[in-house]
């Protein structure tokens, strides 16, 4: 027994160490590299990021809200909002999978010849966990090699043997060669040989040969497929005697004798996607697709679309998006200006506030009610649209002793009460605890204190006793934070009392705190302006204290030249409340500065960096806002710094006692009492310009020195600086204040000008609309879009040179008046031309430009010799720009103050601009993966003038980055090859370059040597690995070897698989390539899975594939004009044409979303959309054929498939051949365009459409219907054929062609119709409230509907819809649009007096109310052509 527990416990041990031994040796196999992985979550409310999680294999690795290192922005109504916010960081372990050395594959298997020896050392193993293990060997040296050489015997070969034959019987010799003589006399037959045979092995005989069989007089070979050796499901190939192959039969793989069936699951996953589908096998080699779980309809190539679950099992809030990530899987995320997880979203604190009220058996139901009630009345509009906000919330109780009824009498008080519970930002709880002290809206602080015995937070406001105690703090809102409290704050009384009797000026005065800027108003004309109520003003006031605190030559200044700037830069020209401070960044000023609003972290609001005192002091006039600093504009020079001297010491020459006192300073300088007595100190002041100011007197740079140029150009300055503004790309003007794009404007020039008729004031602070004075004739407004309307018959008494307007004012309900003149002074019946070049203004001329004078009100800018620009702008003309050569393209152009415009190479080249050379390691660094470290290399460089021939195109493509390691490759030859070789090489010799599969001709003459044309200029430059050689040629390899084909480049677009997959199912790549190039349209992924949804179909057929291919032409992005169409592969009648919409390039009404991507021979566009078959084109092809003259009684001739047509004519053998144009039905006007309405159904069925080629495309509407596209029932109708009549009688009516003929009542009325008056009443008689037609709420609270808030109101995408009354709107077509605006169609200029085209020459519509020309001309033979203008 014992010695059997001794047996099993070595056994034990023994599998132990197997084991250990085993695991070692997995580790040496693995050598897997550890990677960290960092990111970061979503930016947050901070409040909302406590649950916040890191993905799925993410650790956090922050705590609690995470870090505030970052801002969200929320879109609320009519703007966006920015907050700060949090994030946590995340960050996880991530092993790389790599092979130690000596071993490859997934399972990292030691190389041939083991780990330590990879293929015995005579090799190179493919290892790593991408190799394959394959050994290639290599190549021994020849003079070592021996060949045996037995005839008639086996040699002992190989890497042991020694060469020695072994002979077979019959032969004798050192090489087997000699036969034995009693052999010969057998004279075996064929395949058969002498042997020794018997007992004592002396006796001969002829045997058969192996591999054949016989008595060996006569032996035949052996034939194995006469046997079943194979298996049953191979094939059995005779190869000679004995020999054979066993050959799996097709569904079936092994070698041959043993087959297995094949499983395409096994091998390739039956190529199906593994993501989204299973393979099933059907047998042999067969196998299909099925989708899996959560996915449903299989696609060819691409599989299986995800089941939606959020149109099955929504668990989103209701102000949630839901979005399928994954199978079964969704993602909310919250809308509506509200923030949240998506499963749980928070609106607004008005909505908050509401929901907390309302909430069924919360908390706090029903007892905020007097709250709500109080900021619903006065404060409603900013709590619901601005912020960020910190609101305490009183409840019921705590507002006990305040007469709410008595406060919303004076809605100023009230609202100050509000503001006094208001704190900028976003204080949680955690902030306050980190504070004593907060500041509310009104500019009031308040303390912050624990309770000695609860310790929980209460707030007093500054100058109150009461304390309100934190019930419940961090309820999160969208726009900021409430906290309900068990007090109000007291109702204290504003430092500065507001009054709305009295103006601005006039509250200053009476207030002696801010005499001193109230003095500094007075000197100048600004006090006449703030006395006036004619218009509003905000006022940023600075105290005396803060005035008094400025150094004394600023005041001194500020007292003395009355500088308005100044003051105009404490000056806004609208009234503004402090909580749109809170929400807004900056405004302009009335000096054209910017003033920038910001707070703190307790929430005061810092103006420009000043405290805020006191907020929201409402005058008549306007609001003030009172300042413990004084805002200073840049602008103001004289009391800022603009001289930046430089202090230095300099020690003078010995000298005697007696003579220190006689001793000089140089100028500028002083003496300094020195210990040495010897020396004699002195300092001196070196004068420099501070930044920003230049020239001797260092004047500051254009634009002002705090943003020279505006910011968006560098300043020459210092004291040997001129002031020239260097503009950016985008800007331009003497201080880059102009976008350099005439039709752009704003900071960032990325806007686009909203004038329509007119010239754009393109300035950087403009807002987009027209320069005054420049709308065309017939238009006027801000924009030059609105239409001089002529007056009624009645109103003829305009001056010949005066036009007529129609000016409405903003309220409908007020009549029209009208007002005569138009550019002259004048009342409207007595006018004088005006000439603008005489205005004090010169009408807006740059001061280097000259005015010219064109008309009446008209005028035109022209820059000065030695000045380019639009003349309201003008700059100094680029001299370098203008010069022979110009600059190299790599250098750029640039002002310098002593030498003036020259060219500069960037930094890391140099040269003198006109060339610059390369850094050496940058070069280098470019193609070490060309010219590595591998020996024996010929490098052709050309010359700096063979590359300058090239041809640009080819220089634009083989230059790019992409691109040029390739070229590189192409110069590289495999192999040192000096001058003589090349000439001792033959003609027919190709060399090969390190481009794979690529060589280069090697051509001979006359003792000249080319490669591929390029001649040798200076060859057999020496280097350590290799000959380089200067040639006169850039040798480009074809395009093809960088280019990849149409499959194999959709391949490398996986966004347009399904598309790829259409093309191969259908067979087309081949008719595609065989034209001469080409331009395929694709729809992504998402476009073909929703037309395939939306359509409720299957598949795209082959003729929706074709319409999305062009031939024969290759169509860049910039090729495509608006107007353009172009033949698809369907034929000449079906055509796609290109427009061009709010800078967004469509075919037909699909988005080109992705451009360019070059083929060997094409060239992909991407669409957003799939193209929808439209054969816009009928044309109808005629031959008339006259035959001979023939008597009336014989038959007519007519060629079969023609028919005869009576004629007159009988004289005449003719052939005439013509093409009638015509459009198809549904489709008019020259370019065959569609019709308003749907696709296949124009004027949507309730009318007929003017089609043809001649028609001008307009729905005539039955009865009952209106609109561009009879899209709509006239007035009073409803119903699918609008045929019903509403009946509502004091009301609104669903009326339309979806509507029911429901009525909305007004107010005070009730009932089916809207007939009856009075309350409306409950079955039981109780009273309810119902929001009346045109507002929205639950009867509590109505407030009005926007019409225009969705979908832009169900107008036309190309309109502008505009809110008139609650619950209604009109619809206004965009400039170069008709229509009703509900359908808007463009204005095609060719159908109304053929464009102003002349009549030999064809009117093309090429956009909105655009055209373009193609002269018609006639050949000689009579036939048309066209030439393009």
């Amino acid at each position: 027994e014992a010695t059997s527990e001794l047996i099993l416990c070595r056994l034990m041990l023994t599998f132990s160490v197997f084991l250990i031994n085993l695991l070692l040796l997995q580790v040496k196999k693995q050598c897997d590299q550890k990677l960290l992985i960092r990111m970061k979550t979503e930016c947050v409310p901070c409040s909302l990021n406590l649950e916040t999680q890191c993905p799925a294999g993410y650790t956090k690795i922050t705590n609690g809200t995470g870090i505030p290192d970052c801002r969200y922005y929320l879109e609320i109504k009519t703007h966006i909002l920015s907050f700060p916010g949090c994030r946590h960081h995340c960050m996880k372990e991530f092993e790389q999978p790599e092979c130690c050395q000596g071993h490859w594959g997934p399972d990292c298997m030691a190389c041939p010849g083991g780990a330590a020896s990879p293929c015995n050392r005579r090799g190179h193993c493919s290892q790593g966990i991408t190799g394959d293990g394959v050994c290639t060997c290599q190549v021994p040296n020849p003079s070592l090699h021996i060949v045996c050489n037995c005839v008639h015997g086996v040699c002992n070969s190989g890497i042991t043997g020694d060469g020695r034959c072994t002979c077979l019987s019959g032969y004798r010799g050192l090489s087997c060669d000699q036969p034995i003589a009693e052999c010969e006399a057998l004279r075996c037959p064929p395949n058969s040989r002498c042997t020794a045979s018997g007992e004592d092995g002396r006796q001969l005989q002829c045997t058969c040969l192996p591999n054949y069989h016989g008595a060996g007089t006569q032996c035949e070979p052996i034939n194995p497929c006469s046997e079943k050796i194979c298996d049953p499901n191979a094939d059995c190939i005779y190869l000679g005697p004995n020999q054979h192959k066993c050959t799996c039969r097709e569904g079936y793989r092994g070698d041959g004798q043993v087959c297995l069936p094949i499983d395409p699951c096994q091998a390739t996953y039956g190529n199906c996607p593994a993501q989204s589908t299973i393979c099933i096998y059907d047998g042999p080699g067969k196998s299909h697709c099925e989708c899996k779980e959560h996915y449903t309809n299989f696609v060819p190539g691409k599989g299986c679309s995800m089941t939606d679950i959020c149109e099955t099992n929504n668990t989103c809030h209701k102000k949630a998006k839901c979005s399928m990530i994954a199978p079964g899987q969704i993602t909310c995320t919250c809308q509506g200006g509200s923030v949240g997880n998506g499963f749980v979203c928070y609106g607004n604190i008005m909505e908050r506030l509401q929901d907390l009220n309302g909430e069924v058996g919360g908390r706090w139901q029903g007892k905020l009610t007097s709250a709500l009630s109080l900021m619903e009345n006065v404060y409603e509009w900013p709590l619901s649209t601005l912020g960020p906000f910190t609101v305490l919330v009183p409840t019921n109780k705590g507002l006990k002793g305040t007469n709410i009824k008595d406060l919303l009498n004076n809605k100023q008080k009230a609202q100050y009460f509000v503001k006094l519970h208001v704190i900028a930002g976003q204080l949680n709880t955690s902030s306050l605890n980190n504070t004593n002290i907060i500041y509310t809206l009104t500019g009031k602080s308040g303390e912050i204190s624990q309770g000695e015995k609860d310790n929980q937070l209460r707030i007093r406001i500054q100058g109150g006793r009461r304390k309100g105690k934190l019930l419940q703090g961090n309820i999160i809102a969208s726009n900021g934070i409430l906290h309900i409290i068990d007090k109000a704050m007291d109702n204290v009384e504003p430092t500065f009392e507001s009054s709305k009797e009295e103006t601005i000026m006039s509250v200053l005065q009476d207030n002696g705190r801010y005499s001193q800027f109230t003095s500094l108003i007075e000197k100048t004309g600004l006090g006449m302006d703030l006395q006036q109520d004619n218009r509003p003003y905000t006022v940023f006031v600075p105290s005396n204290e803060a005035l008094s605190n400025m150094k004394a030559e600023a005041l001194d200044y500020l007292l003395s030249n009355n500088d308005i700037t100044f003051l105009s830069f404490n000056l806004y020209s609208f009234q503004l409340e402090v909580a749109s401070l809170i929400s807004i960044e900056h405004i302009r000023s009335m000096a054209k500065q910017f003033i920038y609003f910001n707070r703190t972290s307790t929430g005061q609001v810092l103006v420009s960096g000043e405290e805020m005192e006191e907020t929201d002091i409402v005058a008549k006039n306007g609001r003030i806002y009172t300042l413990a600093g004084v805002l200073i504009p840049p602008t103001i020079v004289p009391i800022l710094p603009h001289r930046c001297d430089e202090t230095r010491s300099q020690v003078g020459n010995c000298a005697t006692c007696s003579s220190h006192a006689l001793a000089t300073c140089p100028q500028d300088s002083k003496p300094i009492v020195s210990t040495r007595k010897e020396d004699i100190c002195f300092t001196s002041q070196e004068p420099k310009c501070c930044k920003g100011f230049f020239g001797p007197d260092c004047s500051p740079c254009p634009g002002g020195f705090s943003k020279p140029c505006s910011g968006n150009g560098q300043c020459m300055d210092g004291l040997d600086g001129n002031g020239t503004c260097i503009c950016a790309k985008a800007f331009q003007g003497s201080h880059c204040q102009f976008c350099s794009d005439p039709s752009k404007y704003g900071p960032q020039c990325d806007k686009e000008c909203l004038c329509i008729y007119g010239k754009c004031d393109n300035r950087i602070d403009s807002d987009g609309i027209c320069l005054p004075g420049s709308c065309r004739s017939g238009y006027t407004g801000k924009l030059c879009d609105k239409q001089v309307v002529p007056c009624e018959p009645s109103l003829w008494l305009c001056h010949e040179h005066a036009d007529c307007h129609n000016l409405h004012l903003i309220n409908i309900n007020y009549a029209a008046w009208h007002l005569c003149c138009l550019d002259k002074p004048c009342n409207g019946r007595d006018c004088s031309a005006i000439n603008n070049c005489l205005l004090p203004a010169a009408a807006g001329c740059h001061d280097n430009a000259t005015c010219i004078y064109i008309g009446p009100g008209q005028n035109d800018c022209k820059c000065k010799d030695g000045f380019r620009g639009n003349g309201i702008e003008c700059t100094p003309i680029n001299s370098c720009l203008e010069q022979n050569g110009k600059c190299h393209h790599l250098a750029t152009c640039q002002f310098e103050s002593s030498r003036g415009w020259e060219c500069v190479c960037p930094k890391g080249y140099e040269g003198d601009g006109r060339i610059c050379y390369g850094n050496a390691a940058a070069v280098s660094k470019m193609i070490n993966s060309v010219l590595s470290t591998t020996s024996n290399l010929t490098v052709l460089v050309p010359s700096l003038q063979a590359i300058e021939n090239m041809d640009e195109d080819e220089k634009a493509f083989w230059m790019s980055k992409s691109n040029i390691p390739t070229l590189l490759k192409y110069h590289v030859l495999t192999g040192a090859y000096s001058f003589a070789d090349f000439q001792n090489l033959s003609s027919s010799d190709m060399l090969a370059t390190s481009l794979q599969s690529n060589f280069l001709h090697l051509f001979k003459e006359n003792g000249n040597v080319t490669l591929e044309g390029a001649h040798i200029v200076a060859g057999d430059i020496a280097s350590t690995n290799g000959i380089i050689h200067v040639i006169d040629k850039v040798l480009t390899p074809l395009r093809s070897t960088v280019m990849p084909r149409l499959l194999a480049r959709l391949e490398q677009m996986p966004d347009y698989s399904i598309f790829r997959g259409y093309v191969i199912q259908y067979s087309l790549a081949n008719e595609i390539e065989a034209a001469n190039t080409y331009t395929v349209f694709a729809p992504n992924n998402d476009a073909i899975e929703n037309y395939l949804r939306d359509k409720k179909s299957a598949t795209l057929d082959e003729g929706q594939i074709r319409y999305h291919v062009v031939l024969d032409e290759k169509l860049l992005k910039n090729s495509l004009h608006n107007g353009m169409h172009r033949e698809t592969m369907l034929g000449f009648s079906y055509q796609v044409g290109f427009f061009l919409h709010n800078g967004q390039l469509f075919i037909n009404d699909a988005p080109i979303s992705y451009t360019n991507v070059a083929t060997d021979k094409g060239i992909i566009h991407g669409l957003g959309k799939v193209l929808e078959i439209q054969k816009n084109r009928c044309d109808i092809n005629d031959t008339v054929i006259i035959e001979k003259c023939r008597s009336c009684s014989y038959p007519s001739r007519c060629p079969p498939g023609t028919k005869e047509i009576v004629s007159i004519l009988s004289l005449i053998t003719a052939f005439l051949g013509f093409q009638m144009r015509e459009c198809c039905a549904g489709f008019f006007g020259q370019q065959c365009q569609p019709c308003p309405g749907k696709a296949g159904n124009a004027c949507f069925g309730n009318g007929v459409c003017l089609d043809g080629i001649n028609g001008t495309g307009a729905c005539e509407c039955g009865a009952g219907f209106v609109g561009t596209a009879c899209e709509s029932c006239i007035e009073g109708k409803y119903g699918r054929n609008c045929d019903q009549a509403c009946a509502c009688v004091h009301g609104k009516c669903s009326s339309g062609i979806n509507g029911d003929g429901s009525c909305e009542c007004d107010v005070g009325w009730r009932g089916v119709t809207c007939e009856t008056g009075n309350c409306l009443l409950l079955s039981n008689g109780t009273g309810y409230c119902k929001c009346a037609a045109g507002f929205e709420g639950n009867g509590t609270f109505c407030t009005a509907i926007d019409a225009c808030k969705t979908s832009n109101g169900g107008c036309s995408a190309k309109a502008e819809c505009r809110r008139t009354t609650p619950g209604n709107r009109v619809c206004v077509c965009n400039a170069g649009y008709t229509g009703d605006g509900i359908v808007c169609i463009e204005i095609n200029p060719c159908l109304e007096s053929h464009g102003g085209c002349d009549r030999n020459a064809e009117c093309t519509q090429t956009g909105p109310n655009q055209v373009s020309t193609l002269s018609v001309q006639i050949n000689k033979t009579g036939q048309l052509f066209t030439v393009g203008t």
